[in-house]
C-alpha cells in the first residue's frame, strides 16, 4: 500500500527538506519502504511517499521518528487507494517536468473521474505517471509529466474542470524530489500497479529504466533543453 506523509514546517521548509533528505532513508524495514520525497511549488509542505505492508506500519515514523524534529508543525497522512501507474514512454519531449494535479469532488463522482483519467488518450507532450484516489486532502491525485505549465493548465481547463461533479482542481510543479529506494524497487512498485492497457504495450516502447523521480531534469539537459526551460 502506498501512503503519503506531508510534513508542514513551523517557519522554515528548507529545514524540513534537509531533515527528510538526511533521515528518511533510515526508515526502511521489512514493513516500510520510503520510496521518495517531493516538494511542490507554492505548497508549504514536503511529501514523503512510502510503500507499506499495512497502514499501521507508518506509525513508527509518525510517533517515533518525527518526535524529535521540532521544526515539524504538523503532518497529514494520505492513503493512496487503487493507485494506477502508467509506463514511461521511450519517446518523449526534451523539456518534461513533473506536476501534481489535485481534484476535489463528491464521492458519487470518484469512479467516473478516476476512470476518465486512466482511459484518456494523452498527447505526446503530456503523459501520466500515476492516478489514485487520495483520501486525505484531495479526492483524486494525479502525477503527470508535461512539457510546460500551459499544457497542464489547458488540460485542466479543457478536460477536467468541465466534467460534471468536479468542484475544483489545481496543479503544482514538482520543484524538488529525492529518491530513497533503489531504482529497481521503485520500478517494481510501479510494475505492481500498472494499468491493464499498459501491460499490453510492447516493452520496446517503454522506458523501464527511467527514474521518473529524479531523471526528468537530467533527461532534459542531455537532450538539449536548457535549465531555464525546465
Amino acid at each position: 500500500m502506498m501512503m503519503i506523509v506531508r510534513l508542514f514546517p513551523k517557519t522554515d521548509i528548507n529545514r524540513v527538506w534537509n531533515y527528510v533528505e538526511n533521515v528518511i532513508a533510515k526508515e526502511k524495514s521489512d514493513f516500510v519502504t520510503p520510496l521518495y520525497s517531493a516538494q511542490l511549488e507554492g505548497m508549504m509542505s514536503v511529501g514523503v511517499i512510502f510503500d507499506v505492508k499495512d497502514p499501521d506500519n507508518i506509525s513508527h515514523f509518525l510517533t517515533e521518528t518525527l518526535s524529535d524534529f521540532d521544526e515539524c508543525h504538523h503532518t497529514r497522512t494520505i492513503s493512496l487507494i487503487k493507485p494506477i501507474f502508467f509506463p514511461i514512454p521511450k519517446k518523449k519531449p526534451e523539456n518534461m517536468q513533473r506536476y501534481i494535479i489535485r481534484i476535489y469532488t463528491h464521492p458519487k463522482n470518484y469512479k467516473t473521474i478516476y476512470n476518465y483519467l486512466i482511459n484518456y488518450k494523452y498527447p505526446f507532450n503530456m503523459f501520466p505517471i500515476y492516478v489514485s484516489y487520495s483520501l486525505g486532502d484531495e479526492d483524486i491525485v494525479m502525477n503527470i509529466a508535461a512539457d510546460s505549465r500551459q499544457t497542464v493548465h489547458n488540460f485542466l481547463r479543457e478536460k477536467i474542470r468541465i466534467m460534471d461533479g468536479v468542484d475544483s482542481s489545481s496543479f503544482y510543479p514538482v520543484v524538488k524530489s529525492k529518491r530513497f529506494a533503489p531504482l529497481e524497487e521503485l520500478i517494481k512498485v510501479q510494475q505492481e500497479h500498472l494499468t491493464a492497457v499498459a501491460k499490453k504495450i510492447p516493452k520496446s516502447e517503454m522506458d523501464e529504466e527511467f527514474d521518473w523521480v529524479e531523471d526528468f531534469e537530467n533527461y532534459a539537459m542531455l537532450t538539449g533543453a536548457f535549465r531555464r526551460d525546465i
